[in-house]
């Protein structure tokens, strides 16, 4: 690739890429979550420095042209989101285990994420957790407002719009877990679709070993029993904590349940088309997250891969 001509070409996606997320409600948070990907591309592609001007221009372009459409676009939105795919690209090149290239990008994006809103509650003099709490309210309106427009009966919407305090109080409790849930899926599907483009376009990828061999630690059964103990000590603070640790630790032994469901595609020979018929199937039906972190959970007693192998092989040699 001409590095001019990258350059150009890095500097139009990216604009576009932003501006998508800014102006078109629906697409957006389809697209935000694989934002940082063209960033990780063509910082690799272009170079550190070639890298860090093509995303300072687009940002820059980005941010005049919602200014002038009068969107009220938020630099600091823009940075977070340029600053996330810069992370990556450089966490991905000390060649780290997937445990730890997630964990260390995770945990900085969100110590970054808690004093974004740290900074904001100190410049407006609102208590952080009451900034959160406005927030979630916030976005329930907004799907209140949602609800009315679809097909969802009134008794519905007003039996939410009845309980949107104590719903408010719920996720406001369980917000640390549901954010750095939502950053771990980030950098999770990033690595993933990284790791795919960047082995079709000759771009070194650090080798994370077979992922639908991937297990989650046999001690974190240990937090997840205590944490659910926690749930049933009658003060509010053991709730609230057991909860979000409850929440974090579902979301490891999701991955495990996918890295199962890979496995079995795999030694089936599944067709691609069932397993993304599967994969939309656990975004349109949330009961199946449940089922996947239940095969999850239960694989250190089970060991499902081994079963299935055994499975395979007893069929080819009865």
């Amino acid at each position: 690739m001409d590095l001019n001509n990258g350059m150009i070409q890095g500097g139009a996606i990216l604009t576009f890429t932003f501006l998508l997320v800014a102006l078109i409600p629906f697409a957006g948070p389809s697209v935000l979550i694989l934002t940082p990907l063209p960033i990780i591309y063509y910082r690799s592609r272009l170079g550190r420095l070639r890298g860090m001007t093509v995303l300072a221009v687009s940002i820059l372009v980005a941010y005049v042209v919602l200014t002038i459409v009068g969107h009220g676009a938020s630099l600091s939105v823009l940075f977070m989101i340029g600053f996330t795919g810069v992370l990556l690209s450089e966490v991905l090149k000390w060649n780290f285990s997937v445990e730890k290239t997630i964990l260390l990008t995770s945990m900085v994006l969100f110590c970054c994420s808690v004093g974004f809103v740290l900074y904001h509650a100190f410049r407006s003099g609102i208590a952080p957790w009451r900034m959160v709490e406005t927030y979630v309210a916030g976005m329930i309106e907004d799907n209140l407002k949602l609800y009315a427009q679809m097909n969802i009966s009134d008794e519905q919407v007003q039996m939410i719009r009845d309980n949107a305090p104590q719903i408010t109080i719920f996720f406001t409790g369980i917000f640390p877990a549901l954010s750095l849930s939502g950053i771990v899926i980030t950098v999770w599907v990033n690595l993933l679709a990284g790791r795919r483009l960047f082995q079709r376009t000759g771009i070194t990828f650090p080798d994370f070993g077979d992922l639908a061999a991937w297990k989650a630690p046999e001690r974190l059964v240990w937090i997840v029993i205590i944490a659910g103990g926690m749930l049933f000590v009658p003060l509010e603070w053991f709730t609230v904590v057991g909860m979000n640790i409850l929440i974090v630790s579902g979301l490891i032994y999701l991955f495990q349940g996918l890295a199962i469901a890979a496995f079995f595609f795999r030694q089936k020979q599944v067709p691609k088309i069932f397993r993304l018929l599967f994969y939309g199937l656990i975004l349109v039906q949330q009961y199946m997250l449940i089922v996947l972190m239940g095969f999850g959970l239960f694989d250190m007693w089970v060991d499902f891969r081994k079963r299935i192998k055994e499975n395979k092989d007893n069929i080819h040699n009865p």
